[in-house]
Parts: structure tokens; sequence; C-alpha cells
């Protein structure tokens, strides 16, 4: 996909960024991009191991203090490239990006809503994401409050989904969030950032999409309800790792 799509065009021509981490985890999609400014990194055994929280492993070897986090599938134009990084210039004490998340008490996922918020939100998704790259460490440092038994025990999905969920909680914990708000994070919902086209994808009608893509499915045909419930107990999932890590990483400000 990234071949064909905008994005590395994007990047490598933004004065801006002087180096792209390319993480190849899939070995049989793997190629080697050839620019100077990037760096292929094979990353199919680590993978294995380490699932999703892959991108905050290899975040620690990039050489600038502040480390973008896009997947393969996003598109979005040098403007908005440099609206986000100014953005985040302001206050490098927080996680911005374009889609942000809120929980929602009391809703039928454990409270987890996949609505966007705007503006100060407590968690921020890795679909597009900016942070400092110290910050990195932390999500390992602190990943045995929920790896036994929400992560191993309970997970839905690939490996370490909720990532995005617990890094944010994380750099919330790491950086102090207020007193009266959680909310410490960014979300810049009216960035334009689009998918990349369907045909450029390695899936269709989001057969592999872990949040229950239902593109070309009819409500009576048996791979709709699939994609429905599989959708189900992903966000039900992520809502109970959000209520978890919450509530842990507080126990800990209390000592």
């Amino acid at each position: 996909m990234l071949r064909e799509s905008s994005l590395m065009l994007t990047l490598l021509t933004h004065p801006s960024v002087d180096e792209v981490l390319l993480l190849h985890s899939n070995p049989n999609t793997a190629f080697e991009y050839v620019h100077p400014k990037v760096i292929n990194i094979d990353a199919a055994q680590h993978n294995d191991q380490m699932g999703l929280s892959l991108r905050f492993y290899f975040c620690q070897l990039a050489s600038n203090p502040w480390v973008i986090h896009v997947d393969d599938d996003m598109e979005f134009t040098a403007a908005t490239l440099s609206e986000l990084i100014i953005e985040f210039a302001k206050n490098t004490h927080r996680i911005v990006g374009r889609f942000g998340r809120d929980l929602k008490p009391n809703n039928m996922f454990n409270g987890y809503s996949s609505k966007s918020t705007h503006k100060n939100t407590e968690v921020v998704l890795t679909k597009l994401m900016l942070m400092e790259r110290n910050i990195c460490p932390s999500f390992f440092e602190l990943s045995h409050l929920i790896w036994d038994d929400t992560v191993l025990a309970n997970g839905e999905g690939p490996l370490w989904n909720g990532e995005d969920i617990f890094m944010s909680l994380v750099a919330n914990h790491v950086y102090g969030a207020s007193a009266t708000s959680t909310s410490n994070n960014y979300a810049m919902d009216w960035l334009d950032v689009w998918n990349a086209p369907d045909y450029l994808k390695d899936y269709d009608a989001g057969k592999f999409d872990i949040s229950g893509g239902m593109t070309g499915y009819r409500f009576w045909d048996w791979k709709w309800w699939q994609s429905l419930l599989r959708r189900n107990r992903h966000y039900s999932y992520r809502g109970m790792l959000w209520n978890t890590a919450k509530r842990r990483l507080q126990e800990l400000n209390r000592w």
C-alpha cells in the first residue's frame, strides 16, 4: 500500500521530517523502501511478541525528540501535517492527533464510544498522533498493570489491541492531568485526513478490520452479523481495558 499511496511522499517532502522509521511487521507484505530519509526495520519477529505496541518500542530509536505515529492506510496533505506540528509545539507534554476518544459512562461497551472528540480529550488514536519520544518507554514500564489479566487473558483482536488507549492514559499519568480533568490530550478533528483508497489495501470489505468494517455487506448476510459481533467485542474490550488501566494508574498516584 505505502508504495502506491500519497503518505510517504507527504512525509518525505515535508521540511520538518528528516527521518521515517518504516516498520515491516508482516513478512508477507514486507518490501524495501529506498530513500535517504527512510530506515527500513524488519519487525516481524518483534511483532509476534509485542503486537500493536511495536510502534512504541521502535519509537525509542527515533533520532528526533518528537515522533509522529501514523497508520499506513492514512493520507493527508503537507498543510495538515504542518498544522499538527504547530499545535503540538504549543504544549509538548501531551499527545496530539486527528482522532480522539472519551469514555461514555453506562453505554453498552463498557463506556467505549467510537465518536470522535473535539480538542481536549482523554485518548488519541494511533491512526495519526504526535508525541514526545521520551514518553515511549513509559508504556512498557507501566504495561505490567494490565498485561496478565487484561491484555493476555481477555484480549480481543491482535495482541495489544488498545495500545493507543493505554499510551494516552500513560501520558496523562506521567505528565499529570489536571485535578479537574483527565482530558490532557488533544484531538484536531477538523484536520483533513482520509483513508487510502480501498483498492490499495490488502483486504476487502473490512474483512480483517478489528473495528468491524461492514462495507459491502447486507444486514441479512451472515458476514454482516459476524462483522457486527466482532466490532461489538472489540469495543467492549477497549472499554474494559480503558477502565482497568485508568483505575490502576490512579491507584499508583495514591502511593
